[in-house]
């Protein structure tokens, strides 16, 4: 089996066009399903985060899609040409994806390095393949991969101080709120959304201890509850600009396909506030909030990005943890190709010595009825000769084909004995003992 991912991120995708690759659960959904039916020999997930779109593929050596399908494919499911976002794509094969993986399950490579949040987005990407992909393109082959990352993911944060004292998106917005205010007890703060992320971020900014605290969703049920765990007031969403133009800190994490809040809805809020500061944290992939929402007098806008540069800065200072979290996936990802290039390895030769043993039982087949005056024991002699020049011409092959699985190459290796000697065999599952 190949293994490929094909993707973008926070560090080579900006927000603008991240927001147009950003799948949520129901569009997910549709292209796994016609995934299955255009690749019925592969499997996929898709992971879709605020900060990244990946999908994670296996196929057979000969099945499709190739990568330029799988590109083409991104672009036909979420509507824009290729050439809006081609350029921000990457893409990793073999122990590459295997590497890619267990880097961002184990959040080395999210935008806040040890933040706990995308284990479960990846366990959810995971569940959304198991549901939507059927017979064929049930995701048991890379279920088995992802289950391999989340027990990495678990060695890394426990093993190391990835996790410990970690800053996160809600520490950062805090951090961003504390620019523009001096105190928090008479300020107002508004929750769009009821989502997890929104949630936590909402609890930090709680520690600063606000005035008011609303929480408004197009769901009212889900700002209910949000309102009831945090001590909030739920207030409807049908007053959403009123609601902004009261708040002092509004955070907006939805959603939503468009834009929520826009320049030309807004534009009087200001005047209506007397310019006092407002402070908008847009958490949301696609955007929330307008750009250009924040050019308006003494309106503060940050979105992902922003929260992304604090990342980075607090990553750069955990280095040491860093170093060691890497030591143990590039341990883990040796490990996996390694266990993965023995099964590749073992159907190749059964093959190979069986058509040798073909070869040599047909050529002894046309050599026996010319043995005239040969005895029982000449053509015992002669088989076993035969036989024995098989096993000692497929015996440095077999050793090469033992080591180069080890260091990840069985798979070339294996389709080149295959081409050559037209061999024909069932690939290994490679969900087993992984």
């Amino acid at each position: 089996m190949r293994t490929f991912v094909l993707g973008c991120n926070h560090r080579t995708a900006p927000v603008s066009v991240r927001e147009k690759l950003a799948f949520d659960d129901r569009s997910c959904g549709q292209a796994l399903q016609q995934f299955t039916k255009t690749f019925p020999e592969a499997e996929v997930a898709i992971l879709s985060t605020c900060n990244r779109t990946e999908m994670y593929l296996m196929r057979p050596v000969r099945a499709e899609p190739r990568l330029p399908q799988a590109i083409r494919f991104l672009a036909e499911h979420r509507g824009i040409p290729v050439h809006e976002f081609g350029e921000t794509l990457y893409h990793y094969e073999e122990a590459e994806a295997v590497r890619h993986l267990f880097r961002v399950v184990s959040s080395l490579d999210s935008m806040v390095v040890g933040e706990s949040g995308i284990l479960a987005q990846t366990k959810h990407a995971l569940q959304l393949a198991k549901e939507n992909c059927a017979g064929n393109g049930a995701p048991h082959r890379l279920d088995s991969l992802f289950q391999k990352a989340f027990a990495v993911a678990k060695e890394v944060h426990t093993k190391t101080g990835v996790s410990s004292g970690r800053f996160s998106v809600g520490s950062i917005a805090v951090d961003f709120a504390r620019r523009i205010f001096s105190h928090f007890d008479d300020k107002s703060v508004l929750m769009i959304g009821a989502g997890e992320m929104g949630e936590l971020t909402l609890r930090h900014l709680l520690e600063t201890r606000p005035r008011r605290v609303w929480v408004t969703n197009r769901t009212a049920a889900r700002a209910d509850e949000l309102a009831a765990r945090i001590g909030a007031e739920a207030r409807p969403f049908a007053d959403l600009l009123e609601l902004v133009a009261a708040a002092d800190i509004v955070l907006s994490c939805t959603g939503s396909p468009e834009p929520i809040i826009t320049r030309a809805g807004f534009a009087k809020v200001p005047g209506l506030r007397r310019y006092r500061p407002l402070l908008i944290i847009d958490m949301a992939v696609p955007r929330d909030v307008e750009p250009d929402v924040g050019e308006l007098q003494g309106v503060f806008v940050y979105n992902i990005d922003d929260l992304q540069r604090v990342g980075e800065e607090h990553a750069a200072e955990r280095k040491s943890q860093i170093a060691h979290s890497e030591k143990i996936i590039e341990d883990a990802v040796i490990d996996y190709v390694k266990s993965v290039g023995k099964r590749q390895v073992g159907p190749v030769i059964a093959s190979l010595n069986t058509r040798f043993d073909e070869i040599a039982a047909s050529q002894y087949a046309w050599l026996a009825p010319k043995l005239e005056g040969a005895t029982e024991r000449d053509r015992q002699l002669i088989q076993q000769m035969v036989h024995r020049v098989v096993k000692k011409l497929l015996h440095e092959p077999t050793r090469t084909l033992h080591t180069k699985g080890q260091v990840g190459l069985a798979r070339v290796y294996a389709e080149t004995l295959r081409t050559l000697f037209e061999l024909e065999y069932e690939e290994p599952d490679e969900s087993e003992n992984t």
